[in-house]
């Protein structure tokens, strides 16, 4: 690419333009604008860390804070640190069958509190009481 080409894709890319776009307009291929992009970040950049491996991670100003270079070490990380997950979805409940109170988390329309109960519950209900209430 040429310096004049270079300009034109850097003011591009700081007005939010794609690559694909910039790629039209300087009639160069989109792999190598991409490449470009990649090699040459923003002056905003700011490096960070990986929480998982380390590994360095570049932060631009004015999106999203990243904290993990990939999904993998995301995953591994939580997975890691299941203390720091924010639980909020607690549910205070009665049992249907057998009165008993439970928690459930991130179901407010459970009505039992265990597998046997809702056995339980359901072999309470014999066929004859259906064919009753139907008839």
């Amino acid at each position: 690419m040429t310096k004049h080409e270079i300009e034109i894709l850097n003011v591009m890319r700081s007005r939010g333009k794609t690559a694909m776009d910039i790629a039209l307009t300087l009639q160069i291929s989109v792999n190598t604008v991409r490449s470009y992009i990649r090699r040459h970040p923003p002056e905003d950049a700011v490096r960070v860390e990986c929480r998982q491996c380390g590994k360095p991670i570049l932060q631009v100003k004015g999106r999203k804070a990243k904290y993990f270079c990939s999904d993998k070490c995301r995953n591994a990380w939580w997975n890691a640190h299941p203390e720091k997950v924010q639980r909020k979805a607690y549910y205070h409940l009665t049992c249907e069958y057998c009165g008993k109170e439970f928690i459930s988390y991130g179901n407010r329309k459970r009505k039992y509190c265990s597998r046997p109960c809702y056995a339980d519950a359901r072999r309470s209900h014999s066929v004859s009481d259906t064919l009753r209430n139907a008839g």
